[in-house]
């Protein structure tokens, strides 16, 4: 899923959302992925 996608469906505020990734991919849950089309999250 594209990553504002994410980011914009989730609702949460700028401080919130680096928070909330940072532990998904910090605890391997999930992965940001950056390709030519734009940044991606993989869920784990």
């Amino acid at each position: 899923m594209p990553l504002e996608d994410l980011k914009t469906q989730s609702g949460l505020s700028n401080k919130k959302w680096d928070k909330t990734i940072k532990h998904l991919t910090g605890n391997k849950l999930a992965k940001v992925n950056k390709t030519e089309a734009g940044l991606f999250v993989e869920v784990m």
